[in-house]
């Protein structure tokens, strides 16, 4: 502690003089006070004492503190909660004794460590403090890779101690953890779960199909077929397209380790989402039935969406977008520079241009076929942009720039976007991309715009669009305020290895932008396959005769599964549209009716849609504890089998290198609001005041 003034400390002695001062001219050149000498002294040193701390607080003091700071290593238990780890002959153990081993764990290493628990499976979270940890092991999904990513995010900035990675190995989304793992500067204790050697099992190891299919054409379908410890076994294969029957075959099941790829050819012979499932024979002794069968589905279309990339010169984000749009069947792209583009506007369901118009290029004769055939069209906003020209486009958005400056711009979602959903890890992913180059300056969005992303600069949200859809006269328009987003395409693989939320979020925009446009006044979109861990989410939109966007009538929606089930709920109203999610809904084929009326005429829409089962959990059921040995290796950390859960909190405990660490802060305190030093000074005054009348003062 420390005494700090605004001015120099050799006013002290002037201070004390000062009250020194007052008192001996009050009591002893005052001819009307008259006590004794004893109680004068005394009286005239209380005054004296409480006039010199008055006149202290005019040179504005203040007391420096340092505090110290004790920061307790954290410790993680991330748990894995996916359904392999009870698919195994010893379900009971961990339904029954395993849940008590992981919390006396907790509570061992809770005497000196801070206890934070970190749940795996469809969606992986950190449990808050009063959230119980409910291990039912029916996640369809594991992503160990995640795991460190999300840690070194949340606590970035604390003392990390350890994690225990309480998991079987087998993970079937995202990379490959132990890379994660490697790069962490903490220790990694892992508990193998799980069963290493091989059960008796004939399982589907895997299908390879098509998502899409074009009327008319064949399409290949590859079903994986393995089994263990089935050696010298007869084992039927039947696939079936609803509920026609369309392949049956043998399978004679050789040696321990046995597998086999079927190939398929089967036709699209009509539109719309059709159902497959292969089941294989249930024999005797396997460890589990669940992966006998397998369902897939192949969405069948007339025809493929024609695109268009044309570019004011060569750029990254061309190439980032052709490669998206060609990782799926449902797109015929041409790139292309704008003026050696010789197609017919018309023939396209959607047109992308690449900072045009220029400066360089206007192609004003392109943009003028595409608004007169109502070709959608996304424009992508740069430095090589002509203002003045985009915006006399009427996109929906107009920039204004004085001088030729960036931003760098960070994706921020619009959570009241309902024109179309997106997957959990795309969301996830979206506010982790590095920024990309947009505009300085104003920006302003139309009344009929619909923005699906913001620009988060230097850490502010803003209400500046990133990507906002328009739609006037029957055609889109989208517009990207910026450009730089091949970075995202990297970015994924670096966190993800793979580019499947960048290319979804490239394909879900696009294919907004090419669908055919409905005429109809009301509207309702959904996806025609949702797995079965996947919430079951619906958009809808309500014109009025002027065609205008309206969400004040409710809008009803009845669901109707296999046999008697059925779901009622009403839409909510979001941004001038309406949103419904149904949360996850059982496995099976289901319709719906969603129902509106504008003053007394009624609109009813019918559809269909699919919930999926997930079979990646049962797929491959031999526990990885040579990955989770390897992770532990890699990080300074140790392997432990089932039985020794008891044995991890004696092992950190005894790691010298988890230890508190120590800080220090400064705190400054004004003595002016000290209400102790205010205390002393009326405490002073007021044993004064009693002597003084004790001695018939005044």
């Amino acid at each position: 502690m420390a005494l700090l003034t605004k001015y120099s400390l050799w006013f002290l002695p002037l201070i004390l003089l000062i009250g020194v001062g007052y008192a001996f001219f009050l009591y002893y050149k005052n001819n009307n006070i008259i006590f004794e000498k004893k109680h004068r002294i005394a009286m005239a040193v209380l005054r004296g004492l409480a006039m010199s701390l008055l006149a202290f607080l005019l040179l504005a003091p203040m007391l420096k503190l340092t505090l110290k700071q004790t920061d307790k290593p954290v410790i993680l238990l991330a748990i894995d909660n996916s359904e392999s780890i009870r698919a195994t002959k010893d379900s009971s153990y961990y339904l029954n004794e395993y849940p008590k081993a992981v919390q006396n764990l907790a509570t061992e290493l809770g005497n000196k460590y801070e206890i934070r628990t970190y749940k795996i499976g469809d969606e992986n979270h950190l449990l808050a403090d009063d959230e119980a940890l409910n291990m039912d092991f029916s996640d369809k999904s594991t992503n160990l890779a995640a795991i460190f990513d999300d840690i070194s995010m949340l606590y970035a900035n604390r003392n990390v101690g350890a994690v225990v990675l309480l998991s079987d190995g087998i993970y079937n989304t995202g990379a490959n953890p132990y890379y994660k793992a490697a790069r962490s500067n903490f220790p990694v204790y892992t508990v193998g779960l799980g069963n290493p050697d091989l059960n008796t099992d004939l399982f589907f190891a895997g299908v390879d199909h098509n998502k899409q299919a074009f009327k008319g054409n064949m399409f290949p379908v590859e079903l994986k077929i393995a089994a263990n410890k089935l050696s010298g076994k007869n084992a039927e294969l039947t696939v079936y397209e609803g509920k026609e029957e369309i392949l049956r075959r043998t399978l004679s099941i050789a040696g321990n380790r046995y597998f086999e790829t079927v190939k398929l050819s089967l036709e699209a012979t009509t539109t719309g989402v059709h159902h497959y499932h292969a089941d294989l024979t249930e024999l005797d002794g396997e460890v589990t039935h669940k992966n006998n069968h397998v369902h897939f589905y192949v969405d069948v279309v007339e025809s493929k969406d024609k695109v268009a990339i044309l570019y004011n010169s060569p750029h990254p984000d061309v190439a980032a977008m052709n490669e998206a749009l060609s990782q799926t069947d449902n797109y015929e792209v041409e790139v292309a520079p704008a003026n050696e583009f010789k197609g017919n506007p018309s023939d396209y369901s959607l047109v992308i241009l690449h900072q045009l118009p220029s400066k360089a290029n206007s192609a004003s004769n392109l943009i003028s076929q595409l608004r007169k055939s109502g070709t959608s069209t996304l424009y992508v906003v740069g430095t090589q942009t002509d203002l003045n020209n985009f915006n006399s486009l009427n996109t929906g958005v107009t920039i204004g720039q004085s001088k030729s400056l960036t931003n760098n711009s960070m994706p921020l979602f619009n959570e009241n976007f309902t024109s179309f959903t997106f997957s959990e890890e795309a969301k996830r992913m979206l506010p982790k991309y590095p920024p990309i180059k947009t505009i300085f300056g104003t920006y302003k969005t139309s009344v009929s715009a619909n923005i699906f992303m913001y620009q988060k600069i230097s850490g502010v949200d803003t209400k500046y669009p990133l990507v906002v859809f328009n739609q006037q006269n029957g055609a889109k328009t989208g517009v990207i305020t910026g450009t730089g987003f091949w970075q995202w395409k990297l970015y994924n693989y670096l966190y993800a290895e793979n580019h499947e939320a960048f290319n979804e979020i490239v394909d879900k925009m696009v294919l907004y932008l090419a669908a055919k446009g409905d005429k109809s006044q009301f509207r309702v979109r959904h996806a025609d396959v949702f797995a079965e861990n996947a919430s079951v989410e619906f958009s809808a939109e309500l014109y009025n005769d002027s065609y205008e966007l309206i969400n004040e009538p409710d809008v009803k929606m009845v669901i109707k599964g296999s046999g008697d089930t059925t779901y009622e709920a009403q839409f909510s109203k979001q941004n001038k549209g309406y949103y419904l999610t149904m949360g996850e809904l059982p496995v099976g084929n289901y319709t719906w009716t969603a129902t509106t009326q504008i003053g007394g005429r009624r609109f009813d829409k019918t559809g269909r849609f699919t919930v999926q089962e997930i079979m990646l959990e049962t797929a491959n059921l031999v526990a990885d504890h040579d990955l989770l040995k390897s992770i532990s290796s890699a990080t300074n950390g140790k392997f432990f089998a089932k039985e020794d859960i008891s044995k991890v909190a004696n092992e950190i405990k005894h790691n010298d290198n988890i230890k508190s660490i120590a800080s220090y802060k400064k705190k400054y305190a004004m003595m002016l609001n000290s209400p102790w030093y205010l205390a002393a000074i009326v405490l002073l005054l007021g044993i004064e005041w009693f002597l003084r009348k004790w001695n018939g003062g005044y």
